[in-house]
């Protein structure tokens, strides 16, 4: 009987499960762009500021956005060494970051210079990659890679020399010329206006760090293990380094994990308020479909049909709506949702001046939890909001109704 009642009135029908279609929908593929774009941000963080376990030393953290030089982590060969060779690393970069000054084509920026081992930084903070012109800088050589943001700010290209000044070690000038070799895009719009990449051993040269650098990045074979990782590396370090030493699990390095779990709270509330919206379409269609049945659903009850029989029959049409537009809502939406995965949501314009460690392609996660969540949900919407219309039908006397 529910069944048919829903073809009655098609047209009234069709508005209801559009909302429907439109809420579990807009769920489905909302959770699975916010698990892309929550991965992209944590891989993307942990590839290029933290790796799953960072070293530095203590008191570096404190003192981080000034990028302190003179606070930094010497016997590296041998730190390395240990690093690589102990239980579940999968790898451990030293790497080297620092304010510059640059002077190219007669104008002068400030720049954040990385020096980096690029033979060993492939997987990782993936410098290959990057060259969109030219070739990586080799180690030893004097040679730059310059972000195309920055090149285009300096007006210089390759084959150009650029000077770079800024501090060493121990708190004095010092500077460096080199050639640009490569012209790159990171993915990260904050870093393209303003980095130069170059090896390690010319940053190291640089700023009078011989077999030192000011962090070494630790990247697990499985990310869950970085916590325990933390007190493993503390111990096998100690012996070969002369001063304390920091070593931070990636998510304890800074508000950016909190800030992301703080955001989990808003999304859900977001869509919650879609299936209220649809909730609210529902009610109001169901209202009207009561109202038009005011002498039927008397007729009903007059030939003895109990109240929670109508409630049941009424709830029954919603839960029968919410049901073919959440299936309807679910396949468009899962397919929607599998090309984006597949191809890849451009969000490199949207995201260019946002200083967050964010690959510009953010590619959704779709689960079969999250198809299953918003149908299930849907129907429970749908049945939820025939409630009250189900309610008000058995408010009136069989006698009262009839008269209508």
């Amino acid at each position: 009987m529910a069944w048919r009642n829903t073809r009655r009135n098609t047209r009234r029908t069709l508005l209801t499960v559009s909302a429907v279609i439109v809420a579990v929908g807009a769920m489905i593929f909302g959770l699975s762009y916010l698990g892309g774009f929550m991965d992209n941000i944590l891989d993307t963080y942990a590839r290029t500021e933290s790796g799953h376990v960072r070293l530095r030393q203590a008191g570096y953290m404190k003192k981080e956005r000034s990028m302190p030089l003179h606070l930094n982590l010497d016997n590296l060969t041998e730190v390395l060494q240990v690093l690589r060779n102990a239980p579940h690393v999968e790898e451990a970069l030293p790497r080297i970051r620092t304010a510059v000054l640059v002077d190219g084509a007669g104008s002068n920026k400030p720049g954040l210079l990385f020096g980096l081992d690029f033979e060993r930084e492939g997987n990782y903070f993936n410098p290959t990659d990057m060259v969109v012109e030219g070739r990586l800088p080799a180690a030893g050589a004097a040679e730059l890679m310059i972000g195309k943001g920055f090149a285009e700010k300096l007006e210089v290209a390759l084959g150009d020399t650029l000077i770079l000044l800024g501090q060493n070690a121990y708190r004095s000038m010092s500077g460096m010329r080199g050639v640009i070799t490569a012209i790159g895009v990171s993915g990260l719009g904050h870093l393209d206006n303003r980095f130069i990449m170059t090896a390690i051993d010319q940053v190291q040269l640089m700023t009078d760090l011989p077999d030192a650098t000011t962090e070494i990045v630790v990247f697990a074979d499985d990310p869950l293990l970085a916590d325990s990782l933390v007190a493993d590396l503390k111990a096998a370090v100690a012996p070969v380094l002369s001063d304390d030493v920091e070593v931070l699990s990636w998510k304890t390095q800074g508000p950016l994990l909190l800030l992301l779990e703080k955001n989990k709270p808003i999304s859900n509330a977001i869509l919650f308020i879609l299936m209220l919206m649809a909730g609210l379409v529902i009610v109001n269609t169901m209202l009207m479909t009561v109202m038009e049945r005011t002498q039927e659903l008397g007729m009903m009850a007059a030939m003895g049909m109990r109240n929670t029989d109508i409630i049941r029959l009424i709830v029954t049409e919603g839960a029968i709506i919410g049901l073919i537009g959440a299936l309807i809502g679910g396949a468009i939406s899962t397919a929607i949702t599998l090309w984006f995965e597949f191809n890849g949501l451009d969000m490199t314009e949207a995201m260019g001046d946002i200083e967050l460690p964010f690959q510009g392609i953010v590619y959704p996660d779709w689960t079969l939890g999250y198809l299953f969540t918003s149908i299930v949900l849907g129907v429970l919407a749908a049945g939820l909001a025939a409630l009250y219309p189900a309610w008000r039908a058995t408010r009136k006397r069989p006698a009262e109704a009839l008269r209508k």
